[in-house]
């Protein structure tokens, strides 16, 4: 199910008896449980599950800032409600990823847990925390990090989509940017004119037993009127993602560690950028010019310095435009 049939799915709600009090629809005729959307008498959008009449749920309802879950043991409903309509399109967010991992499983116990549990890994995404902004370099260091997460997603070998997801650590300042199985990655941005790009710790460009290291190098042109911004860029992810029956919140709660959430994103509008191209080079290699923990003196510490990247040609390993 897309985001697009969700929302033409809103529009049919009726009267029903297996959800009585609530105007609602099935999610799928493909999901084992009775899942519903749904919307209570004080126009609230809700997410219903309908349990078996014979089941006994232990169970109290929460309600956090503008997210609540409620089981009402008379018509065996659990109902995850929505209090702020300003915050529908994460809603829909929640629905598609929950139906994504719940659609299969066949017994109460399963369902029912994996539904209240759903409740507790979003509800932080629907508080009104009010942050400072990103700057316009921020935004654009953040724009090379996704473009490389939507490479990795896109890439027909790829691994499974939540690992790939789970494997994106820049946002929770991990030595290197994303951590795959094999290899770590490093990203770094430029503009197209640029040739010098930091290193900013004795870490980034350490080796982790066992595995490879590529830095790879993102240029990015500001363009107000033909670019793309940060907020579509993510629009897309989620696309890809949902289209792979992926977790979404698995990309909320990183950008969350950035104070990027769905109610300041559209802040960001404003800055638009180019993808140019992205070249990866082999910082495993022997003679890769670097330096790192492992060897460097132990009294230098907190080091910080830049590589000149039109000297770096022999490590290259891959080039693409965009």
């Amino acid at each position: 199910m897309t985001s697009t049939e969700l929302k033409s799915k809103w529009v049919g709600l009726t009267e029903n008896t297996v959800t009585g009090g609530y105007r609602s629809l099935r999610v799928s005729p493909q999901c084992i449980c009775e899942l519903f959307i749904g919307v209570s008498k004080e126009n609230s959008r809700c997410l219903i599950l309908a349990l078996p009449n014979d089941t006994l749920l232990n169970f109290k309802g929460i309600q956090k800032e503008n997210l609540s879950i409620e089981y009402f043991s008379e018509k065996n409903l659990i109902v995850l409600q929505l209090l702020d309509n300003d915050y529908c399109d994460l809603f829909d967010d929640l629905i598609l990823s929950l139906y994504q991992g719940i659609n299969e499983l066949c017994h109460v116990d399963e369902y029912s847990n994996y539904f209240i549990q759903a409740f507790y890994r979003w509800s932080d995404f629907f508080e009104n925390k009010k942050t400072d902004l990103l700057s316009e370099d921020a935004i654009r260091g953040l724009m090379g990090e996704l473009l490389v997460l939507k490479s990795l997603i896109t890439d027909p070998q790829r691994h499974d989509i939540n690992f790939i997801l789970s494997s994106w650590k820049g946002p929770y300042d991990k030595a290197n940017d994303f951590e795959l199985e094999t290899k770590n990655l490093e990203v770094k941005t430029k503009y197209p004119s640029g040739i010098d790009v930091e290193i900013s710790s004795e870490f980034q460009l350490e080796l982790s037993p066992g595995k490879g290291l590529e830095l790879i190098i993102v240029s990015l042109s500001s363009d107000y009127n033909g670019g793309i911004s940060i907020v579509q860029l993510i629009l897309d992810i989620k696309d890809l993602i949902q289209g792979s029956s992926g977790d979404s919140s698995i990309l909320w709660k990183a950008l969350g560690q950035k104070n990027i959430n769905s109610k300041n994103i559209k802040e960001y509008e404003k800055y638009k950028f180019k993808p140019v191209n992205r070249i990866s080079y082999n910082c495993a290699s022997d003679n890769f010019p670097k330096l790192n923990r492992s060897n460097i003196p132990i009294e230098i510490f907190a080091l910080k310095y830049k590589l000149r990247t039109n000297l770096l040609t022999h490590f290259i390993v891959e080039q693409k435009d965009f």
